[in-house]
């Protein structure tokens, strides 16, 4: 049975690459910045290594949930992750509008207890569409959503338990016309 030793004083192209990301482009820009503006440098220098770091959790966490697999060094989308995407970018397309028509679009479900896991996945998929929650279970967007709302009642187990309606005015919209850059 022969063993895999790590190969020593020499490295591969993705090594060369993880490495040229982690030093040269720090190294670069400090050389850029040089002694005139080292805080700068520092700045861009943190920023990139908490870039690399989130994207290391959010990668764990792919794995985590099983919407990656993982074979060593080696990662490949599932089917689970592949129709989470899809519904994922459906809903971006879906939302793509600009333009407010200064209609407000509201869901509200009505999911008991006993389906907490289902009531969590409707509150995930309005969060990632872009939707803020009003009041509990109460959620508004101000665009065009009627495909979503389509596409989250299909959903057998949450047939009649979601309501889509769209509201010419809502009292005290100052704060969400806000949040949502429409002011």
């Amino acid at each position: 049975m022969s063993r895999k030793h790590p190969r020593k004083g020499r490295l591969g192209r993705i090594e060369m690459e993880i490495l040229e990301g982690l030093t040269f482009g720090d190294i670069f820009i400090g050389a850029l910045f040089s002694a005139r503006s080292t805080k700068r440098m520092h700045e861009i220098a943190r920023k990139r290594a908490k870039k690399r770091y989130l994207d290391q959790l959010a990668l764990e966490r792919l794995v985590k949930t099983r919407l990656v697999n993982a074979k060593g060094e080696i990662l490949s989308i599932n089917a689970s992750g592949l129709e989470l995407f899809k519904k994922t970018s459906l809903v971006k397309q879906m939302l793509s509008t600009k333009v407010w028509d200064r209609k407000w679009r509201v869901v509200i479900f009505d999911i008991p207890q006993s389906m907490a896991p289902l009531r969590w996945e409707i509150r995930g998929l309005l969060k990632r569409a872009g939707f803020r929650m009003l009041q509990q279970s109460v959620w508004i967007f101000p665009h065009e959503c009627k495909e979503l709302t389509a596409l989250i009642s299909q959903d057998s187990r949450i047939k009649g338990r979601v309501l889509y309606g769209v509201f010419e005015t809502i009292e005290g919209d100052k704060e969400m016309r806000r949040a949502f850059g429409l002011v």
